[in-house]
């Protein structure tokens, strides 16, 4: 059985799987399987995948489109390593990092899934600064991002199986994000690597450019309606409601003064009673929902809506109201 299972899933990638894959069979670490999961390409990626002939190499194909989420699952369920890795069909993980990875896990038992930063590359350059510590990812969930990069994960297997954890077909884009909330609820320890190992292109032809905001709205309130309350307890409905409204783009929250008024009431209600339970920063949710907070009012700065005296107002309704 191979120590390593690497999940790539890949839907029309073109000629960038080629790299791809080309950074993954040339790993330092060489224990592994690949599972190539391909979900019904119409472009040739299928053929081009046949050019290549390593013993590693698990093929799959679905016979219909049925969509990341559900594709992760089916190679979850193939999978036959001690540990998961992700691969996304166009990025490219750095020559060790799957032999760094693995070593971090092996010598931490205590952690059950560690991720590392991202180089980025093609369209824009540079590192990102992703917390490493498992309090502080915990914490960067509450605002929906800094916290794990996906792509660069490896967890578990046993642990995924043991708690019958999966991607919820339901969720739009952040499916991801729905996967470690159920794993930080079913007491998962979270890491990042300090150092970047996976390459994240950007490129023109990427998810998070060719959003459907909609469907993306829909699946954040999903999420955030069942996590919202059990990480401030505290929390109301209709509070929760409003916080929602947080997860949106500036431009499609509401933008009014009573809005912003009825945000920072339920930003204190929330920040004064945080449940700790899984591990989270206390001051790290405070400080993610703050930020969120801050951008929403920003938002309404920028369109005139927000004078200075305004400002003062909501300080004071968010500290001692």
């Amino acid at each position: 059985m191979p120590l390593l299972s690497v999940v790539l899933p890949t839907f029309n990638s073109g000629d960038l799987l080629i790299e791809t894959l080309q950074s993954v069979l040339t790993q330092s670490l060489t224990d592994f399987e690949l599972l190539i999961m391909d979900d019904a390409s119409t472009d040739g990626t299928w053929e081009r995948l046949a050019t290549f002939d390593d013993p590693r190499i698990r093929l799959h194909r679905n016979a219909c489109n049925v969509g990341l989420p559900t594709n992760m699952n089916i190679a979850m369920a193939m999978a036959k390593g001690k540990y998961l890795a992700r691969v996304d069909h166009d990025d490219c993980a750095m020559p060790a990092r799957f032999e760094k990875q693995v070593g971090f896990l092996e010598s931490s038992p205590d952690v059950t899934i560690v991720g590392s930063q991202l180089e980025h590359f093609h369209d824009h350059s540079g590192i990102t600064g992703l917390p490493l510590d498992d309090a502080m990812i915990k914490a960067r969930m509450v605002e929906g991002a800094n916290y794990l990069a996906n792509q660069s994960t490896m967890g578990r297997l046993d642990f995924y199986r043991a708690h019958a954890l999966r991607f919820d077909p339901n969720l739009y884009v952040v499916d991801d994000l729905g996967f470690w909330m159920d794993c930080m609820l079913h007491g998962a320890r979270f890491a990042n690597l300090p150092e970047p190992l996976t390459r994240y292109r950007i490129h023109a032809g990427m998810t998070s450019r060719t959003l459907q905001r909609d469907r993306l709205y829909a699946s954040k309130d999903r999420i955030y309606r069942r996590f919202l309350p059990l990480v401030f307890p505290g929390l109301q409905g209709r509070e929760c409601e409003q916080l929602l409204t947080l997860y949106r783009q500036p431009e499609d929250m509401p933008q009014t003064l009573q809005h912003l008024v009825d945000l920072h009431r339920a930003a204190h209600t929330a920040c004064s009673d945080i449940d700790t339970r899984w591990g989270q920063s206390a001051s790290g949710c405070q400080e993610s929902l703050v930020k969120l907070l801050n951008g929403a009012r920003h938002a309404c700065q920028a369109s005139g809506l927000l004078h200075p005296e305004h400002a003062a107002v909501l300080d004071v309704i968010f500290q001692s109201s």
